[in-house]
């Protein structure tokens, strides 16, 4: 991973106003539905085909208030959740059960404060879709940074099919929304896009217009 070129890029302007947007909701304690949009059954089942958990470390990039956190957690993984804002980790940590913990960091993940390829999984809900296209080889070679050889990437992200509240476009790639950077991918593109980075093992797409990807990561050639 070049550090450097990931340091340009979250300092870039879009991804600035993309995380003042959220703080600003967050502080002001704005309605958030992407907490609510949070596929935990899918999760779950997707969990149950992967095998053992105990003992492995799990990653949730964009945690926000620690949904995702919280039933890796539960299923046996030691977790730790990242996002760039800092008052909805004070919920998830607040949040926390007896019998899991999970570490909850505040940083920008494009900064990568981890080692490289400690953890056995990581779990991307709502991250991906704010990622400019030509950010994403970057982004993907991250994420796949994160993870020991043929570690698992769970993504939920955008598909053509998405609308906003009130939204009318009928097809559109891109938009920027509320000062953030939001991007609709067709099955075919997103394929394409992940296909050098990792192994899709499964991909759906349900009815609010979220892909669901289990994923491996490729071994280094």
């Amino acid at each position: 991973m070049d550090k450097s070129k990931l340091r340009q890029i979250a300092n870039d302007e879009i991804y600035v106003s993309q995380r003042k947007y959220y703080q600003e909701i967050y502080n002001n304690e704005t309605d958030t539905p992407w907490e609510n949009a949070f596929d935990t059954e899918w999760l779950k089942k997707t969990l149950g085909t992967i095998g053992r958990r105990s003992g492995r470390w799990a990653l949730e990039i964009g945690a926000g208030s620690g949904r995702g956190s919280m039933t890796l957690g539960k299923a046996g993984y030691h977790t730790v959740g990242i996002d760039y804002v800092f008052k909805p980790l004070v919920t998830a940590t607040n949040r926390r059960g007896e019998k899991f913990r999970p570490l909850f960091v505040h940083a920008d993940f494009f900064e990568y404060p981890f080692k490289s390829g400690v953890f056995d999984l990581a779990l991307d809900w709502g991250v991906f879709h704010h990622i400019r296209r030509g950010d994403t080889d970057s982004y993907l070679e991250t994420v796949k940074g994160t993870l020991k050889k043929e570690g698992r990437y769970l993504l939920g992200c955008f598909s053509e099919k998405f609308r906003h509240k009130g939204e009318k476009r009928r097809k559109r790639n891109w938009l920027i929304h509320h000062g953030h950077y939001d991007r609709f991918s067709t099955r075919e593109e997103l394929v394409k896009v992940l296909n050098p980075f990792f192994i899709i093992e499964s991909i759906t797409e349900d009815v609010g217009g979220f892909y669901l990807v289990h994923m491996t990561a490729r071994r280094d050639q």
